[in-house]
């Protein structure tokens, strides 16, 4: 069966990602992508949208038949030529897509420009995808990565394929929210995700392939302080033992800053009002 490449990051997997894939489905098609966007290895950043292993589960859940993952660390020193050449010559590729600005190579040289040279040269048909907008702005992973830090989580879910989510492993906390009556499933927020702004938020949570609906705080809980971000997520209708048990938690809605509250009272009138707003 023919091959077709497609060349990107796909860090959220979001619709301008999605119309360089829409370029390779027809065929027998391969993501040739890394772990993470190359820039990240230079500025120390890992501020990701999806972890490497949602993203190729979501490539895959899209109709990508194989995810090639590079290891930036043996391919970074290669020309753009020599990078362009190994991918040929492992797969001979009747297309390759990309996007408009996908940039590749040592020291980045290597642009849309060469890669079509480079398949007029092969016999290969070349497809470059244009800048997509959203609401007059133009659709990116750093985008995203904005609207998720500023809690525009509606606007980035539109944007991502299936909506930003985290997975963990449920931890033992103090017991606290179970001691006030609405106990809940702590996660550590991942270390390598882009950092979710603080506060309450209306959930899905997914717990053994099966979806409810919850309410998650997501933050350094200012009345009851921690160290590390956690997300502790009450989970609605929904009494079962998951400590240990890994689920995953994709927030829908900003509901309201996190805040200190002054009595044990007053926290629990607000989470009692939070519960009651999940539609």
């Amino acid at each position: 069966m023919k091959t077709a490449i497609a060349l990107g990051t796909f860090d959220g997997v979001h619709t301008g990602h999605r119309a360089v894939l829409d370029k390779v489905l027809p065929f027998h098609s391969v993501a040739v992508t890394f772990s993470y966007p190359p820039k990240f290895y230079f500025t120390g950043s890992h501020e990701l949208i999806m972890t490497p292993e949602d993203k190729c589960a979501a490539l895959k859940k899209y109709g990508i038949c194989e995810v090639d993952i590079r290891d930036f660390e043996q391919v970074k020193n290669l020309s753009a030529d020599e990078f362009l050449n190994e991918i040929y010559q492992k797969y001979h590729p009747v297309r390759i897509a990309c996007g408009f600005n996908y940039r590749f190579g040592k020291n980045a040289l290597g642009d849309t420009a060469l890669i079509k040279d480079f398949c007029n040269k092969h016999g290969i048909e070349f497809c470059r995808t244009e800048c997509i907008s959203e609401n007059g702005v133009a659709v990116s992973s750093t985008y995203i990565r904005e609207l998720i830090a500023s809690g525009r989580i509606k606007e980035a879910n539109r944007l991502i394929y299936g909506g930003f989510s985290f997975t963990g492993e449920v931890l033992h906390g103090d017991s606290r929210g179970h001691t006030l009556g609405f106990p809940t499933a702590n996660l550590r927020y991942p270390k390598n995700l882009v950092k979710l702004k603080s506060g309450v938020y209306e959930v899905a949570v997914t717990v053994n392939g099966k979806s409810f609906k919850g309410i998650s705080n997501i933050g350094l809980r200012p009345t009851f302080r921690t160290d590390t971000v956690m997300s502790e997520t009450f989970i609605k209708d929904f009494d079962a033992d998951i400590y240990g048990k890994i689920i995953t938690v994709k927030p829908l809605e900003f509901l309201r800053e996190e805040k200190k509250f002054s009595s044990v009272e007053d926290l629990v009138k607000a989470v009692m009002r939070d519960i009651n707003s999940i539609k």
